[in-house]
């Protein structure tokens, strides 16, 4: 039977994939999918609000991932997130008030068209970061021709599309305790 490809894990790629990375983040051509820190419906842990949103715990994991993509440079990026409690929680911990809610990333749960609607917000020159769910990426990844397990809470995938063209190119995923590997090796 057969499988489809495995996306590439950033942090085991050569140095010219993560060239690639940087140079697609430079120039604004980067897309950034995000999956939300752990949820509190999930775990046996203290929540950070509610049963809805975080766990406490995920606070110490958004204060590194935070720092990691406020290195690699969010001056050229718009950032959105799903309206639910634990996506908009996420991106208040990454990128502290800098993302809007949207319905598209929650809803393509039920509506295929997350690669479709990604590209049409993607704008020219500017990195896009969306925060989401494991289902949407899923979708993405099936959209995308590429198949993964369930990406672990806090997963970065990366692509290269310029806003201007339908062209895109899976560059790969990070992990949250990867990111010393993938960015600051530059």
């Amino acid at each position: 039977m057969w499988m489809p490809p495995s996306m590439p894990d950033l942090s085991e790629s050569d140095i010219s994939e993560r060239q690639y990375l940087y140079d697609s983040w430079s120039n604004g051509d980067s897309i950034v999918v995000v999956r939300h820190l752990e949820r509190c419906d999930r775990a046996d842990v203290p929540c950070l609000v509610d049963k809805d949103g975080l766990t406490a715990r995920s606070v110490l994991v958004a204060a590194d991932l935070s720092d990691d993509f406020f290195r690699l440079g969010l001056e050229q990026a718009d950032i959105y997130n799903s309206p639910l409690a634990r996506t908009d929680q996420t991106a208040d911990l990454l990128f502290s008030s800098r993302s809007t809610d949207q319905g598209w990333l929650y809803n393509c749960r039920k509506e295929d068209t997350f690669l479709r609607d990604a590209l049409s917000n993607k704008k020219p020159g500017r990195n896009l970061v969306l925060v989401t769910h494991s289902s949407c990426i899923a979708r993405f990844e099936d959209d995308l021709g590429f198949s993964s397990n369930t990406p672990e809470y806090g997963t970065a995938i990366f692509l290269a599309a310029d806003g201007r063209s339908k062209d895109i190119r899976l560059l790969g995923f990070v992990e949250t305790d990867d990111w010393d590997e993938v960015i600051h090796s530059r």
